[in-house]
């Protein structure tokens, strides 16, 4: 059979090029996805801030809860933290007593702005250490001597040149206590590293530093082996694994309802590990990688597996013929089946191993893009390697071979003489496992309609593309139900309006509702997604941008070139003549600990730290008031409408929550505020949220003030931006686009490869028509009247496809809507809908009336022959 299977592709190479696309772009999707995984799993960093010190301890990059303990199948999650966390400064004496361990260096790490005579920050955001942590790197002075005084500091060579500053010479440096003059008593180099630095004296980065009695890192010096050095602290410190373990027995045996977790301890790294304890980014970047790749890849796998399975089985079908003389002059099902897949297996490997190059480079492409647009840092190197190309080709293969032993799976189980029989003529009825299955998967994106307006936020919005895989499949298994249905209501009207073209069409329909269901269901598949993709992000958008225009009554809006706005700026800024009103606002993140369906789970939320009484500021408060969100104890919190509904609290409950840093709270619900998507689900006190942020210093301010307001905050510091409420739309509708982008870069690239495979069904299913165009012609039919039949079948099934797929997306999209935004009604724009109409009938029509041309051509008894 092999030889058999060699053959018969060589001679129907034209009618396998659908599935041979199929399976090639597929390999592109799913090799794309994996050296984004992959980048994320294994990319390591080359450490340079620390590339001297051969052991790094430093805090905690995430935080971990355990979900479920099942004995040796404990399952845990961990979230990435928004800030870096810090460590017990008095863990430097227990360091020095490792054995091996000679000096231990403590490192302070925050963010300062070096600013040049305009007030624009030099070079960035750069980071402030003391000078004795020079040595990590090594930086060596190249000019001067280190800093002797608070008022003088150390550039590091890059912001000296880029500031054009020497020896001597006078530096403003914002920082935590405001903008400060320095002399730059030294420049230091350091080979080989990127990061802008400004070293002070050991008690003015502790001011600065602003973290009593805890460093950022140590820098560990020792004898031998760094990973027998690094072995060596982990046993005798609560690091890493201890640290671990220790969290975990917390959460397994001594936490109730309304306790806070012990907080993880220190990490240990060496090696390139090293790379991540200097770049707190990355581990986010790292989850970022994964999260999205695995869930684009696991959505891809879906969508391929269902359109390479229709194209298979429409390949499959249009060789009835073929199968049937087999099976009629002597081949057993088992070899009919053996060729068959090994047809599967020859083109799945060639298809699938032809897409992996371009899945490469595709892969490359996006993340390039994630480090153009700041979503990954630029310091963290793309990984490749064989596994994704690998699996690519694999899972290629297996599809095609799955497919393809599926589709044959009829013929191969009746009589010769049936199978003859339904070559001719396909049967109306639907097989009982078929039937079934369409069933099941209906009823299962039914369930998952029903617990996505059940549950909020995230995980909603997270849910549609299962709904519409589930709903999609199901209504491919049962679509030739549908396609009959459809005729039953238009076939007369279509009959009345063209006597021979439309009559004709509602025939072939009513007999070929298999191979019409074939070509339904993937451009019902493009419509449904493409309609909750870009629908869903409208709604949310719609939602957040309305939020965010509603509850901003601020006059302006004051920034800051360096890294943030000072409590004496502030301060400076309510004494000014005219102004009402002035909010501190500090944007960050926390993570949520409740119960979601069962599960305990973590749970990110933009979260913001607001002074009060709140000026500029209106959150629509439903309960509580925001007047006592006061304190820095970590005892307050107000909450969305929607984040309390995912915690299941009211006003004068208690929930769980991890600061940006990670560490654990357990405050009481004061307020409960409906505008969440435009502003952040948490609200926490200032003071409390400033303590646990690197900066220490609010991100912006909102000013209440008169028309002259504005030219005296320009005047209080040159580091400030003012920009009145238009300017502030402005800046978070870019930054609501760049969020759309993302999501929109990831899943559009499915919604192309759907696309393709729609174009790619039809020409197959058209092309395959020749004998029976050719036969039409013979009886009499002109290629007028045969071109009529099949524009009225291409409007037919362009109409189910935008009824099946409207009825998909229409439940999809009012669940996520209703968990997102409260309101079943989503955000639909007109001109998008019909451009999607437009776009599901032109394809129809040009995919199906361009390969009919092309089967006319010619004399019809030639053809027939065919």
């Amino acid at each position: 059979m092999l030889g058999l299977a060699f053959a018969t592709v060589r001679g129907r190479l034209p009618s396998l090029v659908g599935s041979v696309l199929a399976l090639l772009f597929a390999a592109v999707l799913v090799t794309a996805c994996g050296v984004l995984m992959e980048t994320g799993l294994r990319a390591q960093i080359r450490p340079e801030r620390y590339g001297a010190a051969p052991v790094v301890v430093a805090g905690p990059q995430s935080t971990s809860i355990l979900k479920r303990d099942d004995g040796p199948a404990e399952m845990t999650e961990s979230v990435p933290l928004q800030e870096p966390a810090t460590i017990p400064a008095s863990l430097a004496g227990d360091l020095a007593k490792v054995p091996g361990v000679r000096n231990v260096v403590p490192e302070l790490t925050f963010p300062v702005g070096l600013l040049d005579a305009a007030g624009r920050a030099v070079h960035g955001r750069a980071h402030g250490h003391a000078w004795e942590s020079a040595r990590l790197t090594p930086y060596t002075l190249r000019a001067g001597r280190a800093p002797a005084s608070p008022d003088e500091i150390v550039l590091d060579a890059v912001l000296a040149d880029a500031a054009r500053l020497k020896v001597g010479a006078t530096a403003r440096v914002l920082g935590r206590d405001g903008l400060h003059a320095y002399t730059v008593a030294g420049v230091a180099g350091a080979g080989g590293s990127r990061q802008p630095a400004v070293f002070f004296s050991a008690p003015r980065a502790a001011e600065l530093f602003g973290h009593r009695d805890r460093v950022s890192a140590f820098g560990v010096f020792g004898s031998g082996d760094p990973e027998h050095l690094k072995d060596r602290i982990d046993a005798a410190l609560p690091t890493s694994k201890n640290a671990a373990a220790r969290v975990s027995l917390d959460l397994k045996d001594g936490l109730k309802d309304g306790d806070a977790p012990a907080a993880a301890g220190p990490v240990t790294y060496v090696g390139d590990e090293r790379g991540f304890a200097e770049e707190p980014r990355a581990s986010a970047a790292r989850e970022t990688l994964v999260m999205l790749s695995g869930s684009l890849a696991g959505i891809s796998i879906m969508v391929a597996a269902f359109v390479v399975a229709g194209t298979f089985g429409l390949a499959l079908r249009q060789r009835g013929r073929e199968i049937a003389l087999l099976r009629a002059i002597g081949a057993t099902p088992a070899q009919i089946r053996s060729m068959i897949g090994k047809e599967a297996l020859l083109i799945g490997a060639v298809a699938s191993a032809a897409g992996v190059p371009l899945g490469v480079a595709v892969g490359r492409w996006m993340f390039g893009e994630l480090v153009s647009k700041g979503m990954v840092p630029d310091v963290f190197p793309l990984t490749l390697g064989p596994v994704p190309m690998l699996i690519a080709v694999a899972l290629g293969t297996a599809t095609a071979w799955l497919s393809a032993r599926g589709a044959v799976r009829r013929a191969t189980r009746i009589r010769p003489t049936e199978a003859l029989g339904e070559a001719a003529a396909e049967p109306r009825a639907l097989g009982r496992a078929r039937t079934v299955t369409g069933l099941v998967f209906l009823a299962l994106g039914t369930a998952l309609c029903v617990v996505a307006m059940s549950v909020a936020g995230e995980t909603a919005a997270m849910s549609a593309g299962g709904i519409v895989i589930f709903l999609t499949v199901g209504a491919a298994l049962l679509g030739p139900w549908l396609v009959r249905i459809a005729v039953a209501l238009v076939g007369g009207a279509l009959g009345r309006a063209s006597r021979v073209g439309g009559y004709l069409a509602v025939a072939n329909t009513r007999t070929g509702a298999r191979r019409l269901a074939a070509v339904v269901s993937p451009l019902t598949l493009m419509l449904a997604f493409a309609g909750t993709i870009v629908f869903t992000q409208s709604t949310i958008g719609h939602a957040t941008v309305r939020q965010a225009a509603e509850g901003m009554r601020a006059d302006y809006v004051v920034g800051s070139a360096g890294p943030g706005v000072p409590a004496d700026i502030a301060r400076a800024v309510r004494a000014l003549p005219g102004v009402a009103g002035v909010t501190e606002v500090i944007d960050t993140r926390v993570i949520g600990d409740f119960h979601e369906l069962g599960e305990r789970t973590l749970r990110p939320y933009r979260a913001l730290g607001l002074t009060v009484p709140a000026h500029g500021l209106d959150l629509d408060v439903r309960a509580g008031s925001l007047d006592r969100l006061r304190g820095d104890a970590g005892n307050t919190v107000a909450l969305s409408t929607l984040a309390a509904g995912s915690f299941g609290a009211s006003v004068g409950d208690t929930v769980r929550l991890r600061l940006g840093d990670g560490t654990p709270i357990t405050p009481t619900v004061v307020a409960v505020y409906d505008r969440g998507l435009g502003f952040g689900d948490v609200a926490l006190p200032y003071d409390l949220t400033r303590a646990h942020t690197a900066s220490g210093m609010a991100d912006r301010l909102l000013v209440v003030g008169d028309g002259s307001t504005r030219d005296r905050l320009a005047a209080v510091s040159p580091a400030l931006t003012v920009t009145d409420r238009a300017g502030a739309q402005a800046d978070r509708d870019a930054a609501a686009e760049l969020n759309d982008w993302v999501n929109l870069l990831a899943l559009g690239m499915i919604i192309v490869f759907i696309a393709i495979s729609v174009v790619n069904t039809l020409v197959m299913a058209t092309a395959g028509r020749v004998r029976e165009f050719a036969l039409l012609r013979l009886v009499g039919g002109t290629r007028r009247q045969v071109l009529g039949v099949v524009r009225w079948e291409a409007l037919l099934v362009g109409g189910v496809a935008l009824i099946v797929g409207m009825a998909i997306a229409v439940p999809t999209l009012a669940a996520v809507s209703y968990g997102v935004t409260g309101s079943a009604v989503p955000h639909v724009r007109p001109v998008v809908l019909a451009a999607m109409v437009a776009a599901t009938l032109g394809l129809a029509f040009a995919a199906t009336l361009l390969p009919a041309r092309a089967a006319l051509a010619g004399r019809p008894a030639e053809r027939i022959r065919g």
